[in-house]
């Protein structure tokens, strides 16, 4: 799905050359990127290609742990990024595409830049292909494991499913109580309810994503 968005939108650049569609390439980016690279700790758990994991040095097996992680990351900004934009859209109609495009360089650093912080790491530790009991499987372990990096993952997607969870929030009431009281002169009660379903699914859908 992402792969399809990406043509879409660069496709037909003049009709989704905004802030919102460029922060969701970066996050589509992030997230083909780290769809491609988990191919390489599913195949060893399913037991294939054994004999090529165990001759793999450890900065392979690194690299795979790595960018697995800093996409996690990554994404989590990305997404943060995005409900923020569709809040200050609410808050600001007429100006916030002005205020996100001078901004837009820092959120991409941001979604690129600050993973690396918890990521980089990870190169130096020694990792190695751990045989299962079945004599097949495959796990990409760590020997020394002074720090958890699923751990860390898993605590940056529950917090960063609350920070989104509070935006959306607050996106759903900006819109009940400034969007739709103005709107109620010029617009059909059907259609406000059509747009309120509309951020509410996409509300629950990101929550769901995230969590």
């Amino acid at each position: 799905m992402s792969e399809s968005l990406v043509v879409i939108i660069i496709t037909k650049w003049k009709d989704f050359n905004s802030s919102f569609f460029q922060l969701l390439i970066a996050r589509a980016v992030l997230n083909i990127l780290n769809f491609i690279i988990s191919f390489g700790q599913r195949f060893g758990k399913v037991g294939l290609f054994t004999d090529i994991y165990l001759q793999l040095p450890s900065w392979v097996l690194a690299v795979i742990c790595f960018f697995g992680y800093y996409c996690i990351h990554g994404e989590n900004i990305a997404t943060t990024l995005q409900l923020f934009n569709r809040l200050s859209s609410i808050l600001w109609p007429f100006t916030y595409e002005k205020l996100w495009r001078r901004f837009l360089p820092l959120s991409v650093l941001l979604i690129f830049i600050l993973p690396l912080t918890w990521t980089l790491q990870i190169f130096s530790h020694d990792f190695y292909a751990h045989l299962q009991a079945d004599n097949q499987t495959i796990t990409i372990d760590v020997k020394t494991m002074d720090i958890n990096f699923a751990e860390d993952a898993a605590y940056s997607c529950v917090i960063f499913m609350f920070i989104c969870l509070i935006i959306n929030i607050a996106t759903l009431f900006v819109y009940k109580t400034k969007v739709q009281s103005q709107s109620n002169k010029i617009t059909s009660n059907g259609l406000q309810q059509t747009i309120e379903k509309r951020l509410t699914l996409y509300a629950f859908w990101t929550f769901v994503v995230m969590s």
